[in-house]
């Protein structure tokens, strides 16, 4: 089993939960915010708040709109065996959870990653995507309006030393919730080379990026309860500071530890199953 001293970031207080029912530091699920600062209202008008319900408790999760009826969020958030998708529900142009001024929408359903898995001895996850659809489709103005996915020229342009923010209301310390109204937080990160993030992440695979310090200080991560939120970037050259989502918040050993970055899905490897799911007319 995996030891709250591994720290993975990972929804294990779901899969898990039956080995975990005394403490949730079940593996750091990327949470919330390490580093960051209160986010303005529209600031991220993609953000999305999830939260799920099972037999056993509620799970918080981020996530990001991709049309006006789709959020894509991380597949670690569920358990489809477990879960109340009845209950379950997304707060889209939210800021401030203690003060909600956004729509609060239900869930029609959840589609996985086909090749989604969780290998509890590498301590990783395969194909953390999911994306979820909404009940109602949602009306767009200047606090609600979907994130651009990176075209093959933005990807060409975004580098090591690109602009790219991390947002979620998740924790701000390995062990410290976030307090107050609950404002989303925001960081800047720094993408880490490729070489840098395998050695640190030995198992992970094309669809994965690592993002944190750029220099590896720590002090700048996504913790628990951010899982599935966005890491966006501006591609190099974008006159117009032109945000494409380019990772998924998926795990971590720990949040922000020096020597450690944290370990994102990457987006443009699954364009493919995105586009096809969102436009797959659904027959319940």
């Amino acid at each position: 089993m995996l030891t709250a001293d591994m720290g993975l970031r990972t929804l294990l207080c779901v899969t898990l939960l039956l080995h975990y029912v005394t403490a949730c530091v079940c593996a750091r699920l990327r949470s919330s915010i390490i580093g960051g600062h209160d986010a303005h209202k529209g600031a991220w008008p993609w953000m999305v708040y999830l939260e799920m319900y099972t037999k056993f408790q509620n799970v918080k999760c981020g996530g990001s709109l991709v049309s006006d009826q789709w959020v894509m969020t991380a597949a670690h958030c569920w358990n489809e065996e477990m879960m109340d998708l009845k209950r379950s529900f997304a707060r889209v142009g939210e800021l401030s959870l203690k003060e909600p001024s956004g729509t609060l929408v239900k869930l029609k359903r959840v589609v996985v990653h086909p090749d989604y898995s969780y290998q509890e001895k590498e301590g990783m996850i395969y194909n953390d995507m999911a994306l979820v659809q909404l009940q109602d489709s949602v009306s767009f103005s200047h606090t609600v309006k979907p994130v651009d996915l990176p075209s093959p020229r933005d990807i060409t342009n975004i580098r090591n030393d690109t602009e790219c923010w991390v947002t979620g209301w998740g924790y701000i310390a390995e062990s410290n919730p976030l307090g107050g109204k609950e404002t989303l937080q925001e960081v800047r990160v720094s993408l880490v080379d490729d070489i840098t993030c395998r050695r640190l992440f030995p198992k992970m695979t094309d669809g994965m990026l690592c993002a944190g310090d750029p220099n590896l200080n720590g002090g700048k991560d996504a913790c628990s309860n951010d899982s599935g939120g966005p890491l966006v970037c501006v591609p190099a050259g974008d006159e117009k500071r032109r945000f494409v989502q380019v990772g998924i918040v998926s795990l971590g050993k720990g949040c922000g530890r020096k020597g450690q970055a944290g370990v994102y899905t990457y987006t443009p490897h699954y364009a493919q199953f995105i586009q096809k799911t969102i436009n797959t007319t659904y027959t319940p």
